[in-house]
């Protein structure tokens, strides 16, 4: 995988949890816990002795990493032709003084980047969450925090869900770059054949519907 690829799909990825893990506050550096009091009238007094930073989730893909590699996918796939439009306006002079596309361009490389996705960078980074692995008491005693356990059962079975969603990114995002490649290349070499009073072939939601109603209509052709 090309660097370039992995910093988008860690940037789709990062920007689906930025809001919601911002707000979110650290946990005391030192709570206090009670243990079962071993023959003692006054149980020990507890504090955090190791702490390990825990990831974030992001709930899109615990919930459905398939269906959040396809949205992701296309965001992606838009993206990177949105990237390529712009090296071919700027390789070939077409922004006017006003760095608009001037009339030069073809009509519908400029309605392609209009409907193309824009990304939208976010600025800082969350902070940290810490999590206690174990407590040490001031009788000597020491333990498993609980907590830590549970989190590394989900830890695991986040990283399952993440392998599927790489995967199913990785075979989504090339086959739709390929698609749009296709798209501007033909707007590149062939713009009469994109009227400008048909919007159709840049209504990309519209074409995974119609691809959907083509398997279903197949599929009821064969049941009949």
């Amino acid at each position: 995988m090309n660097i370039r690829k992995h910093l988008k799909r860690l940037f789709l990825v990062s920007t689906a949890i930025f809001w919601t893990s911002c707000s979110d506050d650290s946990q005391s550096s030192n709570p206090v816990a009670e243990p079962e009091a071993n023959n003692s009238s006054v149980a020990a007094q507890c504090h955090e002795a190791e702490k390990v930073v825990k990831r974030k989730f992001n709930t899109d893909i615990m919930n459905d990493p398939v269906a959040y590699a396809t949205k992701s996918a296309e965001s992606g796939a838009q993206i990177t032709i949105r990237d390529s439009i712009e090296e071919y306006v700027l390789e070939n002079n077409l922004r006017s003084e006003s760095r608009k596309i001037s009339d030069n361009a073809p009509a519908c490389l400029k309605r392609m980047l209009d409907t193309l996705e824009t990304p939208v960078y976010l600025y800082g980074a969350p902070s940290p969450d810490y999590i206690a692995t174990k407590f040490e008491c001031d009788d000597g005693s020491s333990y498993i925090n609980e907590d830590y356990l549970r989190y590394q059962e989900e830890l695991e079975e986040y990283e399952k869900k993440y392998a599927i969603f790489n995967e199913t990114y990785d075979q989504i995002e090339e086959k739709r770059v390929a698609e749009l490649k296709n798209l501007m290349d033909s707007c590149i070499n062939h713009p009469e054949d994109f009227p400008p009073s048909n919007d159709e072939y840049f209504d990309y939601d519209d074409e995974e519907d119609s691809d959907d109603e083509e398997d279903s209509d197949e599929e009821n052709e064969k049941e009949e």
